[in-house]
């Protein structure tokens, strides 16, 4: 089998499932707060789709690069393994919308795969399996908390349903956290990818 450097598009799509979820996670928020709409599903129900088809595309792509990879190092492990992770811990998160059950488990999941990745990140960092370190512990330290973040707001989403109009007063912290998070790891990952789409597509590797 001939090996396919593939990191870029699984950078790209890194950047996808973090801009759907500010965007879903922002829409339950406008939602409740101007309206006091507490059916958070009508907000995220939308998005199954999509996140389930980049979850499944995440897994396969992140089993591809775990099983397939040639280049000599731990590359497959430092980026297959959180990858493939995050695809499972995607695609639980759209299954458990479609089937309305509590989102906390899948956040509770999520959580401890952002710990392993801020604990793969560092580690990269420190043995500088990355051309670009400071670029590559950004990203996986604002995925990481990203992931960690997202138990506390997925105990929001919650207890949305049937909650008090004041919810959001003790809680906006976590929020607030989460989408800069997001922000920040759509920024550092957008300042990877781009350039190296360009090289990739001048010289494919």
């Amino acid at each position: 089998m001939v090996f396919i450097d593939d990191l870029v598009v699984e950078l790209f799509t890194l950047i996808f499932v973090a801009v759907l979820t500010l965007y879903m996670t922002l829409g339950v928020y406008v939602g409740y707060k101007r309206h006091g709409e507490t059916n958070i599903y009508s907000h995220i129900s939308p998005g199954i789709i999509p996140l389930a088809i980049l979850g499944i595309f995440i897994i396969i792509m992140g089993l591809f690069t775990e099983f397939t990879w040639t280049l000599p190092g731990s590359y497959d492990m430092l980026f297959g393994d959180p990858y493939v992770l995050l695809g499972v811990v995607i695609l639980g998160f759209a299954i458990s919308i479609q089937f309305k059950q509590k989102l906390q488990y899948v956040g509770l999941l999520a959580l401890l795969v952002g710990i392993m990745g801020v604990w793969y990140g560092i580690n990269g960092f420190q043995l500088g399996l990355t051309k670009e370190p400071i670029a590559l512990l950004g990203m996986y330290l604002a995925f990481g908390f990203t992931g960690i973040l997202s138990y506390p707001v997925t105990l929001i989403l919650d207890w949305i349903p049937g909650s008090k109009p004041n919810v959001w007063k003790g809680w906006m912290v976590f929020l607030v956290l989460f989408w800069l998070a997001l922000i920040i790891a759509i920024v550092v990952t957008g300042i990877t990818a781009f350039p190296a789409a360009a090289q990739h597509l001048a010289s494919a590797p």
